[in-house]
C-alpha cells in the first residue's frame, strides 16, 4: 500500500528583533496566506491521518488553519520539537517512526529544511518552498514509513500563495 507526506513550510511571520524566533507569530499575510492554502489543501485531498508540526508558535498557527479546513480540532495536531530548526536527517528520522497504520501525514515546518527534505526524498533538489507552500510526496512501493529514504518519493502536486 503507497503512503503519502504533505510538507507545508509555515506561512508569514513577523519579523521583531524584540521577540525570540521561537514565538514569532503569523502576521497578516502569514495568516491570509495560511487560509488560502488551506482550502486549497482541503480541495486537493481528503481529511489527513495525522498533522505533525514544529511547536514554533507560526508552525503551530499555520497548522491550526489547515486543521479548521478539515474540521480538526488543535487536539489532532501533534507537536514535534525536532521539527524546529531540523534538518533533513532528524525529519527522516520523525517520519521513519510513524505507525504503518498512517497513510497520510501533513508536516508542518521551516525552511531550510522542508525545502531539502522534500528535495531528499524526490531525489532532485526543488528549488524553494515560499510560505505557506505545499508539496505532495507519494511514495507508491512503500508500504511501511521505515522505509522512506532518499529519492524514493515521486512529487505529485505541489502550490504556494502566489500561484
Amino acid at each position: 500500500m503507497a503512503k503519502d507526506l504533505f510538507l507545508i513550510r509555515h506561512a508569514h511571520a513577523v519579523h521583531s528583533s524584540n521577540i525570540r524566533d521561537f514565538d514569532r507569530s503569523l502576521s497578516e499575510k502569514g495568516f491570509s496566506e495560511g487560509f488560502k492554502m488551506a482550502q486549497e489543501f482541503k480541495r486537493y485531498t481528503a481529511v489527513p491521518d495525522l498533522i505533525i508540526t514544529s511547536p514554533a508558535r507560526r508552525a503551530l498557527q499555520t497548522a491550526s488553519l489547515f486543521a479548521e479546513a478539515f474540521h480538526l480540532t488543535t487536539h489532532q495536531i501533534q507537536p514535534e520539537n525536532m521539527i524546529y530548526e531540523a534538518d533533513v536527517s532528524s525529519l527522516l528520522s520523525i517520519i521513519n517512526h510513524v505507525s504503518d497504520e498512517i497513510q497520510t501525514i501533513t508536516l508542518f515546518g521551516h525552511n531550510p529544511g522542508i525545502t531539502l527534505f522534500a528535495g531528499y526524498l524526490n531525489g532532485n533538489l526543488i528549488g524553494h518552498i515560499a510560505t505557506a507552500g505545499i508539496v505532495h510526496i507519494h511514495f507508491e512501493t512503500i508500504d511501511s514509513w521505515k522505509f522512506v529514504s532518499q529519492g524514493l518519493g515521486e512529487i505529485k502536486w505541489a502550490a504556494e500563495p502566489n500561484t
